[in-house]
């Protein structure tokens, strides 16, 4: 069962007990792979425009096997969108402690708030 407390998500696509999970270790692979100080923006993007680099990538670094991390990468399945989905949730929890879906909500709701004429006719 996975525990979105500790950034797991779900990975059934790979197979019985594949979850996604980003450690420190992995971050730092990442960091060391895009560059320490944008790989954050780099692999955000990356994720959300499903671009194959990153998000194999990002599973080298974070996909795990009865929580331990997979040596060999498998065959990523296709669609490619609902693995890169999963991606993003395992940063955005690793990194803020909330999936994706819920961090853009956030975002998007501080952003009107502080501009409430946006997205209005004047």
């Amino acid at each position: 069962m996975v525990n979105k407390y500790i950034g797991e998500v779900a990975a059934p696509e790979f197979g019985d007990g594949f979850t996604i999970r980003l450690d420190t270790k992995g971050q730092a692979e990442l960091e060391t792979d895009f560059g320490e100080f944008d790989f954050a923006h780099k692999v955000n993007i990356g994720l959300a425009v499903i671009s194959a680099k990153y998000i194999q990538a990002f599973l080298k670094a974070a996909l795990r096997k009865d929580d331990q991390r997979v040596k060999e990468l498998p065959e990523i399945p296709t669609p490619l969108a609902p693995i890169a989905i999963k991606c993003l949730d395992a940063f955005c929890l690793f990194r803020e402690g909330k999936d994706a879906e819920t961090l853009r909500a956030e975002t998007l709701e501080k952003e009107a708030r502080s501009n409430p004429t946006q997205g209005t006719k004047a």
